[in-house]
């Protein structure tokens, strides 16, 4: 970090000072050349690539618990769960009813890596004809392939195959007889009770996740890859996007969710950059303004922005580093300056507020603004527009309102959100509620 810090108080203004005497030579203050430079880091700035890219690099991701994922299941499933059948054995029908609510164990299962276990007790009848030879209560425990589909328009699915279950485990207690003390049995039941499920159940969408809904939705995210977790008890989609990304971007392996928390949506800080830069791209953040520090496409001031970081102390800040261009009209040159972006809660949103900027380096007239504390005292309205487009946008990008469940609506609260050393973490719970 830079050891020489002057509070900002001024941006436009400071660039524009009469620096006659220091003018002479110094190609920092031609205007042509600090144009040119202007425009090549501009031309460097949100670009967008051809499709969302498929490299493994996840600069997003998103985590559901089991607790969450059992919360989908049941608003999704309800009632029609797969094990609300009948079965054939011989001449006899067994009708199956379940008792208890289902549950998924996200559970590490040898045979099937991309597998939850889905466990529930039964009540079951015995009938022959028209008659009823026995009744008793049972468990059953199956696992359930679950796979991440792609969509034409862009979503991601997670599907459970139930068409492709395997019962591990099945168990009858009738009239003093447990199944469970005799293997072959027992064993017998799960074969016979998988070929049932997989012909009376096809798949079931649990949840769709969305693209980012930010600017005039250019920028497009999806959700690539899942993985079953089973030491965090959570499911992990792997998120990528159609933005060009610095090089080393992506999300190391993140910590299981913290006790109590149903879903978490993680963001590499440089995703959060990337996203900024194409937001001042497409207008949505200004990128020139006059002597007045308004937003002007034809003013002599731009400005780029060059890094998000997490603060190595501070659990709610990313220190965001950007630079104030002078570009016509004699004296010119670049302030870089620096400013911290605070995120936190408010109501059910997301709040982020950004703090005073300062002043770090600079060239030509930058430079000036930058050594000469009192030539920085006249004129902030640059920076707070600035800032406060950022903030908004940021806002905006830290976004869960894009997932969602088929013929259901999910109902979010945030929980937290946090800023590590390597992501920024917003933290939910939610329920699953049927649609009108």
């Amino acid at each position: 970090m830079h050891t020489q810090r002057v509070v900002v108080t001024v941006a436009a203004s400071t660039l524009a000072l009469s620096l006659s005497s220091c003018r002479g030579l110094d190609r920092s203050f031609d205007c042509s050349y600090q144009a040119e430079r202007f425009e090549a880091v501009v031309d460097k700035e949100g670009i967008l690539l051809a499709d969302v890219t498929d490299i493994g690099t996840y600069p997003m991701a998103l985590m559901v618990s089991e607790e969450g994922v059992n919360r989908l299941l049941n608003g999704v499933v309800g009632s029609k769960v797969p094990f609300a059948s009948t079965m054939q054995l011989g001449p006899l029908l067994v009708e199956f009813t379940p008792s208890s609510t289902p549950v998924i164990d996200i559970a590490s299962i040898p045979t099937c890596s991309q597998c939850v276990l889905f466990s529930l007790e039964f009540e079951f009848g015995v009938v022959q004809g028209d008659e009823g030879v026995a009744a008793g209560l049972g468990d059953a425990a199956l696992a359930i392939p679950i796979r991440l589909d792609q969509r034409p328009d862009g979503n991601a699915v997670l599907v459970a195959e139930y068409g492709n279950a395997t019962v591990s485990k099945m168990d009858l207690n009738v009239n003093g007889f447990d199944s469970e003390q005799h293997e072959a049995i027992s064993g017998a039941l799960a074969l016979l009770a998988t070929d049932t499920v997989r012909e009376q159940y096809g798949d079931t969408e649990l949840l769709t996740i969305g693209s980012l809904q930010i600017g005039n939705t250019d920028v497009r995210s999806i959700a690539r890859d899942l993985f079953v977790v089973p030491a965090y008890d959570a499911l992990l989609f792997g998120i990528e996007t159609n933005l060009e990304l610095p090089e080393g971007v992506g999300l190391t392996q993140p910590m299981a969710l913290p006790e109590g928390v149903n879903m978490g949506l993680l963001y590499d800080p440089l995703m959060l950059l990337a996203v900024s830069q194409r937001m001042i791209v497409e207008g949505q953040i200004a990128r020139r303004y006059n002597d007045d520090g308004d937003p002007d496409p034809e003013g002599i001031y731009g400005v780029t922005l060059h890094d998000m970081e997490p603060n190595a102390v501070a659990d709610d800040r990313l220190d965001t580093a950007f630079r104030i261009w002078r570009t016509d009209e004699g004296y010119c040159g670049f302030a870089a300056a620096e400013m911290p972006l605070f995120l936190g809660l408010e109501g059910s949103g997301i709040s982020v507020m950004a703090g005073d900027a300062v002043v770090t380096g600079g060239e030509g007239a930058g430079k000036i603004a930058a050594d000469k504390e009192e030539l920085v005292e006249k004129n902030q309205n640059l920076i707070d527009n600035f800032k406060t487009q950022l903030a908004s946008q940021v806002g905006f990008t830290i976004d869960f309102k894009s997932i969602g469940v088929e013929g259901s609506t999910i109902f979010f609260e945030p929980l937290d959100l946090t800023v590590d050393e390597d992501s920024v973490n917003l933290f939910l719970d939610f329920i699953v509620a049927a649609s009108e």
